[in-house]
């Protein structure tokens, strides 16, 4: 037992060995190719967890300075460089060298190894600043352009990485909110045009349902926003496109009863008899049955039409004439004949009508609920990339 101990206490230091050896190769390798910030952080962890490791050392010592200089190097040519938002991108690299800050500082081992080593919060800070001036604007310089849309949702993304960068940065959220007014596409969806002249309180049920799919459903896209043309007497901002629906037709509901039968024969014994050879058989008699299964089919069928015209030109840009049709359906048996010739098969229970047929208004509000969630999904896929 003692001599099985001793091995398994050998494997285990053999094992960490490796590991240990692994790691340090791992920085060594990190170092070798010129990742020198991932080399000082497994270096660093190497010798949180065993403060003599030679290797983590020397590849610390060696790492660290080569890092700094590496970003002090990037630094510098960003300042000097004329490409767009140069200041974040010196900012990464001051951010970076502060978490090699960071991490050696909760290390002693490792100061012991490199010096204190310097801090930048001043200078990211300054670099912050820079950033988010230069940001700010490239989004004032889109917003000389904010009748174009595009320019103008450039200006929201420049607007809101500066509030990334420095929350509520002078005016930011102001100017934020003016981008978003000139990037917004508006879009007046008009009432029902009652082409087919329905009830009033048909009109009103079809225009509700349109109302419910379209104006309280979520916006296709956070630039898209629709109007009523009451609402949209109050909009100063350009509206983009009128949308216009038709109600072209609309039947009554249509009955149709169709039947199917299905017979069954089976011969049965009825008793026996004697011959005249004095034997006696069995008489078998034919008994037969039929299940007539009936289906009531009730449909209403409409015809709605929609056209897109450009607000400004009055110029038509999409239509689309779209057919709906609500069904119901009802079902029963009849059987008659022999239950024997069923062979099994259960006797219909139902000898009716099984439910009560729906009224006429319900078969309106359902085709109009069909309508109106068809047209809002035409909609929303037309206008959700915008």
């Amino acid at each position: 037992m003692k001599n099985h101990m001793n091995h398994l206490t050998k494997s285990l230091q053999f094992i960490c060995i490796i590991v240990l050896f692994s790691a340090c190769s791992s920085g060594l390798k990190q170092l070798q190719k010129g990742n020198f910030d991932e080399a000082i952080f497994t270096s660093v962890e190497r010798l949180q967890k065993s403060s003599d490791n030679t290797k983590a050392l020397s590849v610390l010592h060696e790492a660290y300075p080569l890092a700094v200089e590496n970003h002090k190097r990037a630094i510098r040519s960003f300042e000097n460089s004329q490409e767009p938002f140069r200041w974040e991108k010196a900012l990464a690299e001051y951010q970076q060298l502060n978490k090699i800050h960071d991490m050696i500082s909760r290390s002693p081992v490792s100061m012991r190894e490199v010096g204190m080593p310097q801090n930048y919060v001043r200078e990211t800070e300054s670099a912050r600043q820079l950033a988010a001036d230069e940001r700010y604007q490239a989004g004032m310089m889109a917003m000389n352009s904010k009748e174009n849309r595009m320019a103008a949702k450039d200006a929201i993304n420049h607007f809101q990485r500066v509030n990334d960068l420095i929350p509520n940065y002078k005016d930011v959220n102001q100017k934020l909110d003016g981008a978003f007014q000139y990037a917004t596409y508006r879009v007046i969806i008009e009432p029902v045009h009652d082409v087919f002249r329905l009830r009033s309180n048909e009109y009103q049920t079809l225009q509700e349902a349109f109302n419910r799919e379209i104006f309280r459903s979520k916006s296709p896209s956070q630039f898209v926003k629709y109007y009523t043309t009451i609402d949209v007497q109050k909009e100063i901002f350009p509206i983009h496109e009128i949308v216009k629906l038709s109600l072209l037709n609309m039947s009554l509901p249509i009955k149709n009863v169709n039947s199917s039968v299905e017979n069954f024969t089976k011969s049965i014994k009825t008793g026996t008899k004697r011959n005249k050879d004095s034997t006696v058989v069995d008489v078998y008699e034919d008994v037969k049955a039929r299940i007539t299964t009936y289906t009531k089919t009730i449909v209403m069928n409409g015809t709605v039409e929609m056209k897109v015209f450009d607000y400004k030109t009055n110029a038509l840009i999409t239509q689309e004439v779209r057919n709906e049709a609500y069904t119901w359906t009802d079902s029963w048996q009849k059987f008659e004949g022999n239950t024997e010739a069923l062979n099994g098969k259960k006797v219909p229970k139902t000898t009716g009508y099984s439910n009560v047929e729906p009224s006429e208004f319900t078969f309106f509000t359902n085709i109009s609920n069909q309508f109106a969630n068809y047209y809002q999904g035409r909609l929303r896929k037309a206008y959700k990339d915008m």
